[in-house]
């Protein structure tokens, strides 16, 4: 889960001056712990020592070892029908917190690679695989009780239990709790603002991908653009080509050439700068097929009946990530899940068939309710004193950023204006060539806004800038290449025309520049 986000909390052990008393239960004991409609399956103490849970390589921030675990409790449990849930609680040094950590893809699984950092934290922490197991067959996405336990039963049903169990075994709840997700995950935090709005009280939000029935049909109408017929396909050696022309005719417009794009949507980059002479297709150029083909791909899923457009495009300036969204040779494999099996029940769908008037609309009107997370209105959340840390990188190519925009955007249409109320309890940041949850990208690529979300759930301290840090080869033990601050949107970093453009500190907020 977010890798960059964990490179400053894992890099060292992290001393946590816990909170320690005397337990009111065992660790073993909570076997017999009685919760609604759950079964406790196993309570067992856990010794200090490597990280040996799941079957990931254990590397959580970029080129770091995973850290060695402090003891601590570890309680599994069952919620009727399936959800099964994991809740680690530190044997010392509890910080008092509780944290709900989110899933990637379709879930499935317990996320135990985020799971244990927060735990290094001194968080008691919970995971859940929403209620099936990746990697089996398709059939939980035709059952209506699995799906609305992965669309949004099965976190909110962790929480609870997972809160009770540390209630439990601490004697005492936590004094405040966090969800922490990206992608999935995200998507899943900011169901909780919306449908549960006091299981949390900050929630950060990581390059979620927010309506699932859109960002699928986004994933198909990429590909049938492009690799669907031999002459639109983007051979992947050309998108440093692309990449390159985009940069630079889109640079300079937040007034500073850094190599990177601070807002695509102020970019006006047509491709068709990079046509082929007639008759030509080399690697130095687009052949006309491949120029209508990536302005089809910028500009994103629309209905051809209504020219309504469905969905935000692929951002200008994340080219240099889209390998197997435009060049194929298949379509990504949530999309064909999403479609063949929770859509169509046609295990022989194929993505050239999907109509983006009728299917569209079927799809919404199938699962749209229990898998999206679109609702404007935060306003419980708001009321119930919940704060959010959006937070998405401009060259994120799963999920379009354009989208988190337009969200936001969204919310302060429905709730009334950004200053003194949206951003009371919400802030979106972007960050310019930062590829998304794996991390990466020519952009500062590695910020955690965990302390920010903190300081304003428990000190009520708003944040006006999280930093962003660039390594050498992306490696945090490397030489520190650049930093950045990253703004509350729409404000944008401005340098203050001294000093390093390399150095955060001679960077301001600001308004964007008008054009």
């Amino acid at each position: 889960m977010f890798l960059r986000l964990l490179a400053a909390g894992c890099a060292a052990q992290i001393g946590v001056s816990g909170l320690t008393s005397a337990r009111a239960a065992t660790c073993e004991s909570l076997a017999s712990l009685a919760l609604p409609d759950t079964t406790i399956t196993a309570a067992e103490t856990v010794p200090a020592g490597p990280f040996k849970f799941g079957d990931v390589k254990p590397t959580f921030p970029p080129n770091r070892p995973a850290p060695e675990l402090p003891a601590f409790c570890r309680v599994v449990g069952v919620v009727k029908p399936a959800i099964t849930f994991e809740v680690w609680m530190p044997l010392e040094g509890w910080n008092g917190k509780f944290e709900g950590v989110g899933n990637h893809g379709f879930a499935g699984d317990i996320p135990y690679m985020d799971m244990g950092p927060q735990l290094v934290r001194g968080y008691a922490a919970a995971g859940t695989d929403t209620g099936h197991r990746a990697g089996g067959p398709p059939s939980w996405m035709k059952d209506r009780q699995q799906l609305v336990d992965y669309g949004y039963r099965g976190v909110h049903e962790m929480t609870e239990k997972a809160k009770a169990v540390v209630a439990a075994f601490y004697g005492r709840g936590p004094r405040y709790s966090y969800f922490n997700g990206c992608s999935t995950g995200g998507k899943q935090g900011m169901t909780e603002a919306q449908r549960y709005p006091t299981d949390y009280n900050g929630i950060l939000v990581g390059d979620p991908n927010l309506s699932q029935t859109h960002n699928r049909a986004q994933y198909v109408w990429t590909a049938q653009a492009t690799f669907a017929k031999p002459e639109t396909a983007i051979p992947a050696d050309k998108l440093p080509l692309i990449h390159k022309a985009a940069v630079e005719s889109c640079d300079a417009a937040d007034g500073l050439r850094d190599g990177l794009i601070a807002d695509p949507r102020r970019c006006r980059f047509d491709p068709a700068v990079l046509a082929c002479k007639p008759g030509q297709d080399a690697k130095t150029c687009l052949t006309g097929d491949q120029v209508a083909a990536l302005r089809k791909v910028y500009a994103g899923p629309r209905n051809p009946r209504t020219g309504a457009p469905n969905y935000p495009g692929h951002a200008v300036g994340s080219e240099l990530t889209w390998k197997g969204f435009v060049s194929g040779p298949s379509l990504t494999p949530t999309a064909t899940q999403f479609y063949a099996n929770m859509i169509f029940d046609d295990p022989k769908w194929d993505f050239r068939t999907l109509d983006f008037d009728k299917d569209i609309a079927a799809a919404d009107a199938k699962v749209a309710a229990i898998v999206n997370a679109d609702d404007p209105d935060l306003g419980a959340f708001r009321k119930a004193g919940g704060k959010i840390v959006h937070y998405h990188g401009l060259t994120d190519n799963n999920h379009t950023p354009l989208a988190s925009i337009a969200y936001y955007q969204s919310v302060v249409a429905t709730m009334g204006g950004r200053n003194g109320g949206v951003q009371s309890f919400y802030r979106l940041f972007l960050a310019p060539g930062e590829n998304g949850c794996s991390g990466g990208g020519d952009g500062p690529n590695v910020f955690d806004p965990r302390p920010a979300l903190e300081d304003w759930v428990e000190k009520g301290t708003a944040p006006e800038s999280i930093v962003a840090t660039k390594y050498e080869d992306d490696n945090p033990t490397k030489a520190v290449l650049r930093t950045r601050p990253l703004c509350p949107f729409p404000k944008e970093a401005r340098w203050t025309g001294s000093g390093s453009v390399d150095d955060a500190a001679n960077f301001a907020c600001a308004e964007p520049r008008k054009h």
